[in-house]
């Protein structure tokens, strides 16, 4: 028998009191397929034990019970981490959004002036505020 053959067989097996004779004599021979039928056998005996066991029907109760205990937080954490974390971004938004757009503004302020005041003292209005329109850098 082969080594191939030997686990093939030793994985079928349902129960380690029905070793065929071939098995037995191949691993008389073979120390990898002894060492291997060894840990087969121990598994097979730590899953009758575990089987032997009686085990109290209220286990489950008890262990949903504590994972319920574990995940509430308390009333309070999650309400004021959630106010705080939402203050720090507004006011990081609003520092953030002042550095940015106090260069800018001015500019924005010049020009929107410049076409306002071109728009309103000029004898042909529409023309006027589209030809500043387009000869300015602002709309891009």
């Amino acid at each position: 028998m082969k080594c191939k053959d030997f686990n093939s067989q030793l994985a079928m097996l349902q129960d380690m009191g029905e070793i065929p004779a071939e098995m037995q004599e191949h691993m008389k021979h073979c120390d990898s397929c002894n060492e291997a039928f060894e840990k087969t056998h121990l598994l097979f005996d730590f899953v009758k034990e575990e089987k032997s066991q009686k085990v109290s029907p209220f286990v489950t109760t008890r262990i949903m019970g504590q994972i319920e205990r574990v995940e509430k937080p308390s009333w309070f954490t999650r309400p004021a981490l959630v106010v705080v974390m939402s203050i720090a971004v507004l006011v990081l938004g609003f520092f953030s959004a002042s550095l940015f757009s106090a260069q800018e503004s001015s500019k924005l302020a010049d020009s929107t002036e410049i076409i306002a005041t071109d728009y309103f003292f000029s004898e042909n209005p529409g023309s006027q505020l589209e030809e500043i329109w387009l000869n300015s850098y602002s709309y891009e």
